[in-house]
């Protein structure tokens, strides 16, 4: 019987500015033409390799960058190898190990980029691709023609839900970076827009914390910003579970589509469609419910 394959897909929030072109599609072909990768853990790099402008579909690209001149172990002798074995390394300076390859897609109305996190039996996390692009976007080439760029992974609203319901929630701590007003609607938006003026700020935060024995009801207009934070920002949390105080942090919790398909029968980058198309839509109705 032939092994099924896993897929899974996450998503990314851009904003460009309401004074600026908010053309998404020049953006990340921008970012595409770059051709620089951009370092976001260890020795691990990210790059955009490839994007079709028409189709919106593009690849990232994870990869190793390797230190040739530090020293090297040699596995037969178990010891440090030798000057003569490191003069037969020929490595040519092009080439870089540990290449996979992870599918995405832009949907320029929503300005949301799904990407694989796992595909092919190799893993992308979501903090990667969130790094990235807080990299990626400050480049001076972007911000000299799009303005200051703003990215948020995308968290997993009924994770929100969650946190928010708690029994005994003691702390509540709403993080929101300047959202796009026509996604959450004139009433938050103008809420978050004032705040930030009259205090200069670019990051709203709101704060909540019971004292004693009392517990946390968040009301209709917390429960909303929260919404607003899993696109745009992070909700944290602090609450007795087990009669332990526990902290949550919707920043462990990406919103995940994920399909198991036979490759004789699926492709992957079909799968992939599938399930950019389900979160996508997912966010759309999460959006809808806030205007």
């Amino acid at each position: 019987m032939a092994r099924s394959s896993k897929l899974e897909v996450a998503a990314i929030n851009i904003r460009i500015a309401e004074d600026r072109d908010r053309d998404y599609v020049s953006l990340i072909n921008a970012l595409a033409h770059l051709r620089q990768g951009i370092r976001v853990y260890g020795d691990t790099y990210l790059a955009i390799s490839f994007f079709d402008v028409d189709s919106r579909i593009g690849v990232f690209s994870k990869y190793t960058e390797i230190d040739i001149d530090g020293d090297w172990f040699d596995l037969e002798d178990f010891d440090s190898a030798t000057p003569d074995k490191l003069e037969e390394i020929n490595i040519p300076e092009n080439l870089r190990p540990n290449h996979a390859a992870f599918y995405f897609q832009l949907d320029s109305d929503l300005h949301v980029v799904a990407f694989s996190t796992y595909a092919s039996s190799k893993g992308l996390s979501a903090r990667s691709v969130g790094q990235y692009f807080n990299e990626a976007l400050s480049h001076s080439n972007i911000q000299e023609r799009f303005g200051v760029v703003e990215s948020d992974i995308v968290k997993n609203y009924d994770e929100v839900d969650r946190i928010l319901a708690l029994p005994h929630l003691k702390e509540l701590q709403i993080c929101i970076s300047r959202p796009n007003s026509d996604d959450i609607g004139e009433s938050l938006a103008d809420i978050i827009e004032r705040r930030l003026r009259e205090q200069n700020a670019d990051v709203y935060e709101e704060s909540l914390r019971a004292r004693g024995r009392n517990d946390i009801t968040p009301s209709e207009r917390t429960q909303n910003l929260a919404k607003v934070a899993a696109e745009n920002g992070n909700v944290r949390a602090k609450a007795l579970i087990n009669g332990i105080l526990t902290t949550q942090n919707t920043d462990e919790q990406p919103l995940i589509e994920r399909d198991t398909y036979k490759a004789e029968e699926r492709r992957e980058m079909s799968v992939f469609q599938e399930l950019a198309h389900r979160i996508f839509a997912h966010i759309a109705e999460a959006r809808a419910a806030l205007r």
